[in-house]
């Protein structure tokens, strides 16, 4: 009697514990520098659903190593709801297949909370370069092999590893210069430092409008509002980048359930607002709603769909 006594006074404050949360502020982990467009929807998410569960949801930005440094600040921390990772698909997808070994393993340490967002990416030239097209890029790629500078969000984000795809599909070779974050790639690219970057849409737009930096095709389904004249990949002849980019929000593994399904619910909310509806539109992203267990369903699927030519590239080694 005085087991079972104790094994239910245990259940009840496990069930306390997960009813009450949050009872302190909850920590967001970010893996870019702040000023992108990755920290800004982090931000943004973090604000509404922060309100939306009664808490403060803090960003923290511990860019570099390709998210790897934010994965382990998260997997550091007890599976308790109180540490959250701003997940994207370089960090649940593309690593594995650029840092070996790996320190984390998605699938295994990771469990969805919500899908965020889906993001075009637009490949620009520094107007200095004079490439105004992909075709003209890829004469000048082909004339000088290696010549020619990209820069990215750090080894083995989605940045890098969209410009390493089309470069093989393209039959060209250029010279990869990763940085800690998005927008320390951009200003490189902007200020001569590199000739090409594939920035998100969000980030790339004020400096394709303000013509400091020229679009050659945008990554995405259908040609973009706002750059109506810019053709997509797939119009141009090449193939398999209509989904490079999204973003999602995970946990450690073993997180309560209940605990997910609260930041679940709070992320409903935050898509449903018309506000943030409005933001995430001036930023050129999607949003995209449904389960938790989507987001790693999302993972299992562009791992199966990329696993192959990512591997052929064999990234570690560069």
């Amino acid at each position: 009697m005085l087991a079972c006594a104790a094994l239910c006074a245990i259940g009840s404050s496990a069930a306390y514990a997960q009813h009450a949360y949050p009872e302190r502020p909850v920590r967001l982990i970010v893996s870019q520098a702040p000023g992108g467009s990755s920290d800004t929807i982090a931000r943004l998410w973090a604000e509404h659903a922060g309100k939306a569960i009664g808490a403060t949801i803090v960003v923290e930005n511990k860019p570099g190593a390709g998210g790897i440094i934010a994965a382990q600040s998260l997997l550091s921390q007890p599976a308790d709801g109180y540490s959250l990772l701003y997940g994207s698909v370089s960090l649940m997808v593309l690593n594995q297949f650029t840092y070996k070994p790996l320190p984390y393993t998605p699938e295994k340490d990771f469990t969805g909370v919500a899908m965020l967002t889906t993001v075009p990416f637009v490949l620009s030239a520094n107007p200095k370069t004079g490439i105004t097209s992909l075709k003209e890029l890829t004469e000048k790629a082909k004339a000088a092999p290696g010549k020619l500078n990209y820069s990215s969000a750090g080894l083995g984000n989605s940045t890098h590893l969209a410009v390493e795809l089309l470069s093989k599909k393209l039959g060209i070779s250029m010279t990869h210069i990763p940085y800690k974050g998005e927008s320390d790639g951009i200003m490189a690219a902007i200020g001569g430092q590199t000739e090409i970057m594939a920035p998100v849409y969000g980030t790339a737009l004020p400096h394709i409008l303000n013509k400091k930096l020229n679009p050659l095709a945008v990554l995405s389904p259908q040609r973009l509002p706002e750059l109506p004249d810019v053709p997509t990949a797939s119009e141009l002849g090449v193939k398999g980048f209509d989904n490079m980019g999204w973003s999602a929000v995970v946990a450690r593994a073993g997180t309560p359930p209940a605990i997910i399904e609260k930041l679940n619910k709070a992320t409903e909310s935050f898509h449903q607002n018309p506000s943030v509806q409005a933001r995430l539109k001036t930023l050129g992203v999607i949003p995209v709603s449904g389960p938790a267990s989507l987001v790693m369903e999302t993972t299992a699927r562009d791992v199966a769909a990329w696993g192959p030519t990512l591997q052929s590239l064999d990234l570690n080694s560069k």
